[in-house]
């Protein structure tokens, strides 16, 4: 049990990190990720491919928004298999009377 919470916090610990970098993508360009990897995949943002300046931006936003993909992913398997409550509990510090 120790070991799922373990395994589960750094989900959420590298979850967050993610998020905080991807925030600096989206306040920057002015989109979520989400729409950003959408228009991505559509071939909507083909004319930034020229642009040296946007491109290695785009790269490595688009690494980082697929990598977050993937761990949100492992986050909602690992919270499907134990319910939410416990793992709340487990990092609840106890509260001394």
């Amino acid at each position: 049990m120790e070991r799922y919470m373990t395994a589960l916090n750094k989900l959420v610990q590298d979850l967050n990190r993610l998020e905080a970098e991807l925030g600096r993508f989206e306040s920057r360009f002015g989109v979520k990720s989400q729409d950003f990897y959408q228009a991505m995949i559509e071939g909507d943002l083909d004319e930034f491919d020229a642009l040296d300046e946007y491109r290695m931006d785009f790269v490595e936003w688009l690494a980082l928004y697929k990598t977050w993909l993937t761990l949100d992913e492992k986050y909602r398997q690992v919270v499907g298999r134990q319910p939410v409550v416990l793992q709340i509990k487990a990092n609840l510090e106890p509260v001394h009377a």
